[in-house]
């Protein structure tokens, strides 16, 4: 099955390196670690916090799919949720058992498939999940179950990539596939890197291109959203969005980020009023928020 093989590389991929974990240079499951990668966590992405502060977790059950290092569920934990979190790859499940052990905090870490969840019906208040729906190859199952496990009028706020962003329409769509020809020019990865952009991806994604004699369109946008080597991605508007979240009330879409640091010096040099306007028009987070019929 061509979508067990998929999944089997974004198991794989996440487990080798846990979201976000390359926030920070900071070796070993410390606290130091943890909070560097909180720090730079909310400062790209000042909208979590926000979002999350806009819900009442006190004494909810909460299931995060999709929990990175941890950031999240320690503030989900600390604003009074009761946590259980689940990843399809050992390492990041590991990495957030840490975290909780380390801050002291209490919830339980599964490694479980969200495709396949064994709880039982109607076991959750609440499911969250930020940036793990586009990496999943089956992913109408995964929402199948995602309604099982929620109780009647249980709710959901996930976020998706966004198709409608400057990131997918601008930079993936039509900067990156010109960068990419540049790349294949001497000189080209050090000036690159000489004004702000990563030298190991740069490096990576020439490997690659040589490598690789084409690209389908999926494959250009795997690796070019979470890296080079990330095997599965998705994008979706609205109406996608919509269509991905049949059979839930939909309560609300919203977009959010505009990564600014992708733009090097230019991005630099933005306001943060036009840094946060053009995230709330064309962010590559989509934020869905949206509750089991």
């Amino acid at each position: 099955m061509i979508t067990f093989a998929v999944q089997k590389q974004v198991e794989a991929y996440w487990n080798a390196k846990p979201c976000d974990s390359e926030f920070t240079a900071i070796q070993g499951l410390t606290p130091e670690f943890f909070s560097a990668v909180e720090a730079e966590r909310y400062r790209l992405q000042w909208h979590i916090p926000r979002l999350l502060d806009q819900f009442s977790w006190v004494g909810k059950r909460v299931l995060e799919i999709g929990t990175g290092v941890g950031t999240d569920a320690r503030a989900l934990i600390r604003r009074g949720a009761s946590y259980t979190g689940i990843n399809i790859d050992a390492g990041s499940t590991a990495t957030t058992s840490a975290a909780l052990e380390t801050f002291g905090l209490s919830g339980q870490v599964l490694q479980a498939d969200a495709t396949r969840m064994r709880f039982p019906d109607a076991s959750f208040d609440f499911v969250y999940s930020f940036g793990v729906l586009h990496h999943i190859p089956d992913v109408q199952a995964a929402m199948r179950e995602i309604r099982r496990v929620l109780k009647p009028g249980g709710e959901v706020l996930a976020m998706v990539y966004n198709r409608r962003s400057i990131n997918y329409a601008v930079e993936i769509r039509l900067l990156r596939k010109l960068a990419m020809q540049l790349l294949r020019f001497p000189g080209c990865v050090d000036l690159l890197a000489r004004v702000g952009f990563p030298r190991d991806k740069l490096e990576r994604h020439r490997a690659l291109a040589q490598s690789a004699s084409r690209m389908s369109d999926e494959e250009w946008l795997a690796r070019n959203t979470d890296g080079p080597d990330n095997p599965y991605s998705n994008v979706y508007d609205e109406e996608e969005t919509a269509v991905l979240f049949a059979g839930f009330d939909v309560i609300g879409q919203q977009v959010f980020y505009f990564n600014y640091e992708h733009w090097g010096p230019v991005g630099r040099a933005l306001p943060r009023s036009v840094i946060e306007a053009l995230g709330r028009r064309w962010g590559w987070h989509r934020i869905v928020h949206a509750r089991k019929l």
